[in-house]
């Protein structure tokens, strides 16, 4: 059985630092408040949502599209914290 893609909203969906554009079913792009890519979340059929940097950093598949935008959202906060210093 194929599992269907969840319904794709056609606006932005906030999150508390990035926002999210789904530019086709299953794909959804993250773009930080300055309008550069911070990176993607794949659906992978019956198996979850695959979090992608956009440095290429694997952060791995999540079970369901709000623990996919959370391990984003931890990553930017580690690569915002890192450049203070």
């Amino acid at each position: 059985m194929l599992h269907e893609p969840h319904p794709l909203p056609d606006t932005l969906i906030p999150t508390d630092s990035l926002r999210w554009r789904s530019p086709q079913p299953g794909l959804w792009v993250a773009v930080r408040a300055d309008g550069r890519p911070a990176g993607v979340m794949t659906e992978r059929w019956a198996e979850g949502y695959q979090v992608t940097t956009s440095h290429g950093r694997d952060l791995g598949t999540f079970p369901d599209r709000g623990a996919a935008t959370a391990a984003l959202e931890r990553a930017e906060s580690y690569r915002r914290a890192r450049s203070l210093h």
